[in-house]
């Protein structure tokens, strides 16, 4: 009896430490949760506090969450304020985390003032008329999984109720771009491209000239050319300095170079990168991974791979899909597996990881608009998810060692896409669910962490499956995976889940 009991005690204790209850509370009227966000480099998790607004009218000034305060946590649920008593809107971290912006007044809409908080601290507010002609869009933005997403435009639903700022802020300057006569319009390659820095602090823009990367890289009779002409896409690195990317596809569509030119806020080129991927017998096809942009449901070349860069040392990780049919790149293919490569931050390859998925379902898949593709940082390795609606929803996932591009472990997991659980507007507004858990609405990605961490899916089935039904949102990061939780009527939880 003693060793039985022994016995319970370890392994309640190990599933005790494996969790950790990082934050949980009920709906309050008028301070209900509005939003949340992992900040990855911080390793904190923040919640957004609030109040649902009147519908009213939908169009593009239609804001539907006010939100009054937000609240970080470290890993171990130890909390700090960052702001209470405001009304605001849509905020958003800079890259660098320290700062964010968003959209505030009595009465707020897209066409508010944008006020700034610099290291977390007011520091003003600027006319939305003073920046609009600057063309932010070309810096993208990341989601709540912390997915860099380039210049995607995003369906209706997701841009009225996860609306995010583009990622073109940092915690001295906004930033965009515009042409010689100073229209957001940019021909890349008939047009003088300028970046328009506004200085945060001093409340004042400048006006720079870039010198464009080179488009002989770009065009020529071995290289496919893109339905939308030569573009381009950013990302700020940090407070001093942005990267251009651009990229190329073989006429063979077997190689691809991404090119990334880094620039200093006074447009200065300082470093020229190529990162060349060869695929041999097999060929690339386009990936919905947001490397790419949407028109009439058209893909086009910049959409074949994204990358996944490493804040700490520079590495970048370049993944998509491919085939081994070669095919026209805007028609239908059939993919086989996925790829990775690693470059460190010279551009030099360090190892590339070409994996077929034995899977009847995804070789079935007909374009990239019926799949999702991700790469995450998790518990010191990556994790590759591709995620599929169709008549069938599942996910391929593929745990890499970071090191060797090994695949430690690859599995595939089901689940049903149920519209019953859809929402108009919540905090968290997943509508996949799983036979055995009744009752309960979660993200495509979720499916994956519940196969990853036993302990996650045991807890997931203690939850009573009667009453209001509950939904789930996931965040893969090295410090384990982070779950939140909420009916979206009485309670909300956060949970971290370590391995």
């Amino acid at each position: 009896m003693k060793r039985i009991l022994l016995c319970l005690s370890l392994f309640t204790s190990t599933y005790l430490s494996a969790q950790t209850v990082i934050v949980e509370e009920q709906y309050e009227k008028k301070n209900e949760p509005t939003g949340f966000r992992y900040l990855p480099n911080s390793k904190k998790f923040v919640i957004f506090k609030g109040e649902t607004l009147p519908i009213g009218v939908v169009d593009y000034e239609t804001i539907f969450f006010m939100t009054k305060s937000a609240y970080s946590f470290d890993e171990n649920g130890t909390k700090s304020t960052l702001f209470e008593s405001e009304k605001l809107a849509n905020c958003t971290f800079s890259v660098t985390e320290n700062s964010f912006k968003a959209y505030g007044g009595d009465k707020i809409s897209t066409k508010s003032d944008l006020k700034y908080y610099l290291d977390n601290v007011y520091n003003g507010s600027i006319k939305k008329d003073d920046i609009k002609n600057s063309n932010s869009n070309y810096f993208g933005f990341i989601n709540s999984n912390n997915n860099f997403t380039a210049r995607a435009w995003e369906s209706f639903d997701r841009l009225f109720f996860n609306s995010l700022f583009f990622s073109s802020f940092n915690d001295f300057y906004d930033l965009g771009f515009t042409n010689q006569k100073g229209k957001d319009k940019i021909n890349f390659e008939k047009d003088e491209l300028y970046l328009e820095v506004f200085d945060l602090k001093s409340n004042q823009k400048n006006r720079v000239k870039l010198e464009t990367p080179k488009l002989d890289l770009l065009k020529g009779n071995s290289l496919i050319e893109s339905m939308h002409g030569v573009t381009f896409s950013c990302r700020l690195k940090a407070n001093d300095t942005f990267d251009m990317v651009t990229k190329s596809l073989s006429t063979e569509q077997n190689e691809t170079t991404i090119y990334k030119t880094t620039y200093d806020i006074q447009g200065k080129k300082i470093k020229d990168v190529a990162l060349k991927l060869n695929l041999k017998d097999n060929f690339f096809v386009l990936s919905s991974c947001g490397a790419g942009y949407v028109d009439n449901f058209v893909w086009d070349v910049q959409a074949v791979n994204n990358y996944y860069e490493d804040s700490n040392n520079g590495d970048m990780y370049v993944y998509g899909i491919y085939t081994n049919k070669k095919s026209k790149i805007h028609k239908g293919f059939d993919p086989v597996g996925f790829y990775i490569f690693k470059f460190d931050k010279d551009g030099n390859k360090i190892w590339e990881s070409i994996n077929p998925l034995k899977d009847k379902y995804f070789e079935d898949v007909c374009c990239g608009l019926s799949f999702k593709l991700n790469l995450f940082g998790y518990n010191g390795k990556l994790l590759f998810t591709n995620s599929v609606n169709e008549a069938t929803e599942f996910s391929n996932y593929a745990v890499i060692d970071k090191t060797s591009g090994n695949v430690l472990k690859m599995n595939r997991v089901n689940y049903n896409n149920t519209t019953s659980f859809a929402r108009t507007r919540a905090f968290v507004n997943n509508t996949y669910d799983k036979e055995g858990l009744k009752n309960k609405a979660f993200s495509p990605v979720s499916f994956v962490a519940m196969d990853l961490s036993p302990t996650m899916d045991s807890y997931l089935k203690t939850i009573p499956s009667k009453g209001n039904a509950v939904y789930f949102e996931t965040i893969f990061s090295d410090q384990g995976i982070w779950l939140v939780e909420t009916d979206n009527k009485e309670y909300y939880k956060v949970l971290l889940f370590k391995e």
